[in-house]
């Protein structure tokens, strides 16, 4: 199969319109949740506003209409599937972990009724008891997700075994007691469930859809070890996403899916579908409303419906999300092309990525990306349109998943790091045992989290993954994204880049390259350039080699004696997220300086705005007149906001119609609305709707979650709306020699435009608090406690930068460094500045710029 003939150019023209809200994003997260297009939610509207639904468990014309279009949903699914309702039911579900779980508490690993003891009294049948209530195997692939594990824990005192296999080990007759997680001795027959997806969400592999048939009729072998009746659960949620599933051809008993995983909305709605003829092991405790034909409530009597979504869907369906997904079906059909025509479309975005990635190597021999895969990307029937991989140093070390994650976001880039709710595949790849797990927890990782080395190992990954509205300009953003941030090679980087927008999509020599092959790259125009590559597919040499000369260097590192360290700065953010208000002395109170991030802007919504999400924040600037007992607030050329520094909670001019709570870093925080006149200013400054200024209510109680440097305890001090801490402060020194550092990357790497940027403009991108002049850089990581002025300080380590230091404080525009150099420079983390908190609060107390600092 050509590799260009498998890319649909015809989405390209259409994704403007299609998908508006991608902007200027990148997107790749499909595997997660794909996007929703325009077209699609406008039909979903329309259908809405054009019919009357009511709900389907009563007798009106409006409940008929939602009925009879639940039903037709019914059967555009099962047609989507090319299967129909002779073969299987539809069961509507919360998601694929609500049709997963409900398999587990319902399928009946007893064989039939010779094992049951029925017993009776008083001429009436009262109980049915099995014999013994373990029997049979439940056995799931090790590349599951998370939510196929936790089926385990529903059935662990139901089976007489246990266990989690690898792919290889599928046909050996005795597998490893490794893989065998219980048993029951003597083990007892019985029914069987095998569960697998048929793609691993973790690294795209498409595992092969015969192991069903397979399974049935017991031929894979380690079924020789645990006989019984043998039944196949499908995860089929990352598979269909972008490929076609053939019921028709391939006829598990059971198959779990989400909708948003098709075709973006609607979420909170998935799928069970069951084949008919296993319909009658699913046996049914609970019952809700809808379900029963008939039931008693003064006595123990109750018959289900013996239709089997009926008797499975508890309470009212989601009705109205149920109708959006034929308008999500009509949306793969007529943007997408079809699902055969997706699937080869993604597959060949991936597989461009992928192929491009492989070839990229650090000048020290050391490939760039360590791929996690179990194939080379030769067809779609095998591998989606998944790249799972780690960046690695050219000394080898890795670089964790989260400075990644952070550095994605300058480029506008949305994908998904961590273990992807597989940690199966986790442990696979990345050669993770279950001990490294425990040890790891001990070590205060857990699921989620920012982590992403212990010991120098990777606790996860990252992720890209297409989806049917991706294109090939798509995996080309990414791929400058990691040249650029991560290639320690000057020599590969110009052909990168200089004309990398007008890269051709061509067909691809399958991977590995070989010795004769022709080791040039495409581009515009029919341009070519010439890049020569050793055997092991190194890049060696481009055509041109820039060496940097430090004599354009002007500053030089500032250089001080221990004594001289003095507060040069200090900076309070009375609204949190808008610009600095710098003053010469300021009065510490309980949560830090006082009325620093007093006051916060949310949206319509409730929910905290930050830089991050508007830039234009920065130019709002705030002063305080302590005389006048005022906030003031000024925007470019808007008449100035007026509002007393203390508003009571009775104040006549509170807006007490919404609630005034709102989070801060996951913390649930209350504040004071500043009234309608307040919400008018700030919503025109920002050109949004409905934002709303509120400050932080004096009952607040939210605490730093940091420990100290020094003891490694957690004092838990009283916070402002600051995200982690009480005062942030950085150093000249450092800022010195990151600015040096940032210029000496940019004569060396001529990838895109330089960012100009002059010294302070560079200090107050930083947001400190606190601003200390003299010693040496990066001393101040080390501080445990130090006296400024009066006042003695606890340090309580690094700050962890994040993208908002790439906004300019002066413009609003948004640039990619000082992130960028700090990563390389500063490695894991991405620390700058740290974190201190007062050491015992006076009240009156005050610093004072030109305050001595002296470290403890």
């Amino acid at each position: 199969m050509a590799f260009a003939n498998l890319y649909n150019k015809e989405i390209e023209p259409r994704r403007e319109y299609e998908f508006p809200h991608l902007k200027d994003c990148i997107y790749v997260e499909h595997i997660g949740a794909t996007l929703y297009s325009k077209s699609q939610i406008a039909a979903y509207q329309q259908d809405l506003l054009s019919n009357l639904y009511g709900n389907p468990h009563s007798r009106s014309e409006s409940s008929r209409l939602a009925t009879d279009t639940v039903d037709q949903v019914r059967f555009r699914i099962l047609e989507h599937f090319n299967t129909n309702q002779e073969e299987y039911t539809v069961i509507f579900t919360a998601n694929c972990t609500a049709a997963l779980k409900t398999i587990a508490e319902c399928f009946n690993f007893s064989q039939p009724m010779n094992n049951i003891v029925t017993e009776k009294k008083d001429q009436s049948q009262v109980t049915l008891q099995p014999k013994n209530p373990q029997h049979g195997c439940f056995c799931y692939l090790l590349d599951n997700h998370t939510s196929v594990q936790g089926m385990r824990e529903c059935v662990k005192d139901r089976v007489s075994a246990i266990l989690c296999v690898q792919e290889t080990d599928l046909y050996n007759k005795d597998i490893p007691k490794s893989q065998i997680l219980c048993q029951k001795i003597p083990y007892r027959p019985g029914n069987c469930l095998f569960v697998f997806p048929a793609q691993s969400n973790f690294s795209g592999r498409k595992y092969p859809l015969s192991w069903v048939q397979e399974a049935r009729s017991q031929t894979l072998g380690f079924q020789n070890q645990f006989l019984g009746d043998w039944y196949t659960v499908l995860d089929a949620a990352a598979f269909i996403s972008t490929s076609p599933l053939d019921l028709a051809v391939h006829k598990p008993d059971f198959v779990t899916l989400s909708f948003y995983k098709m075709f973006g909305f609607p979420t909170g709605l998935g799928a069970l579908l069951v084949k008919n003829s296993s319909a009658p092991l699913l046996k049914k405790t609970y019952f809700g409303g809808g379900t029963v034909s008939a039931s008693s409530a003064t006595e123990m009597f109750h018959i289900l419906r013996s239709n089997l979504a009926d008797r499975f869907e508890d309470g009212t369906i989601p009705f109205l999300d149920i109708i959006a997904v034929r308008h999500g079906l009509d949306a793969l059909r007529k943007i997408g092309g079809g699902m055969e025509r997706i699937s080869g479309h993604t597959f060949c975005i991936a597989k461009y990525f992928h192929h491009k990635l492989s070839r990229l190597y650090h000048d020290s021999g050391v490939a760039l990306a360590e791929i996690y895969s179990n194939g080379d990307f030769r067809e779609p029937s095998s591998q989606g349109g998944v790249v799972n991989f780690n960046i690695r140093r050219a000394n080898g070390n890795y670089i964790g998943f989260a400075e990644v994650d952070k550095l994605s976001q300058l480029y506008n880039i949305h994908l998904r790091t961590g273990c992807f709710c597989n940690i199966g595949a986790c442990q696979m790849f990345l050669n993770i045992s279950s001990e490294d797990i425990k040890t790891n927890l001990q070590a205060g990782h857990v699921c989620g989290d920012d982590m992403d080395l212990i010991d120098g190992q990777p606790t996860g990954s990252v992720r890209i993954s297409f989806g049917y509205m991706s294109t090939i300009k798509d995996a080309q953003h990414c791929l400058r994204f990691i040249v650029e941030n991560f290639l320690e090679s000057v020599k590969v980087r110009p052909t990168l880049t200089e004309d990398w927008d007008q890269v051709e999509f061509e067909d691809e020599p399958e991977f590995p390259l070989s010795k004769q092959t022709d080791n040039r790259i495409r581009v515009g125009n029919n341009l070519e350039r010439d890049i020569n590559m050793d055997t092991n597919n190194k890049f060696l040499k481009s055509r041109t080699v820039r060496t940097f000369d430090k004599s354009i260097v002007t500053e030089g590192i500032h250089s001080c004696t221990e004594d001289a360290r003095v507060l040069t700065n200090i900076c309070l953010y009375p609204v949190k997220s808008c610009a600095a208000f710098m003053v010469s002395e300021w009065d510490i109170g309980p949560r830090g300086l006082v009325y620093d991030r007093d006051w916060m802007i949310v949206s319509d919504h409730g929910v905290a705005i930050s830089q991050k999400r508007e830039p234009k924040l920065c130019l709002i600037k705030p002063t305080i007149d302590l005389a006048q007992g005022t906030l003031t607030l000024n925007y470019r050329d808007m008449e100035a906001l007026i509002i007393p520094l203390h508003r009571e909670k009775e104040d006549g001019l509170c807006h007490s119609a919404l609630s005034c709570t709102s989070k801060v870093c996951g913390d649930r925080v209350l504040g004071i609305d500043c009234g309608d006149h307040a919400s008018e200013w700030i919503s025109e400054a920002l050109q949004r709707p409905g934002c709303r200024l509120i400050q932080q209510n004096d009952d607040c109680t939210r605490t730093s979650k940091l420990k100290d440097k020094q003891t490694e305890q957690t004092q838990k001090e009283s916070l402002s709306w600051s995200n982690e801490s009480q005062y942030l402060l950085i150093t000249r020194p450092s800022i010195q020699d990151l600015h040096i550092k940032i210029k000496e990357r940019q004569q060396s790497d001529k990838m895109g435009t330089a960012e100009e940027m002059d010294l302070e403009n560079l200090v107050h991108r930083f947001r400190a608090n606190l601003i200390v002049d003299g010693g040496t850089s990066y001393e101040e990581d080390d501080w445990e406690k130090l006296q400024i002025g009066q006042h003695t300080f606890t340090g309580q380590g690094g700050c962890s930068r994040c993208q908002m230091v790439c906004l300019d404080q002066e413009t609003g525009q948004r640039g990619r460094e000082p992130l960028r150099t700090l990563a390389v420079d500063r490695g894991r983390k991405i620390p700058f500045g740290i974190h201190v908190r007062n050491e015992g609060h006076v009240e009156g107390g005050q610093l004072r710029v030109g305050d001595k600092v002296r470290l403890l």
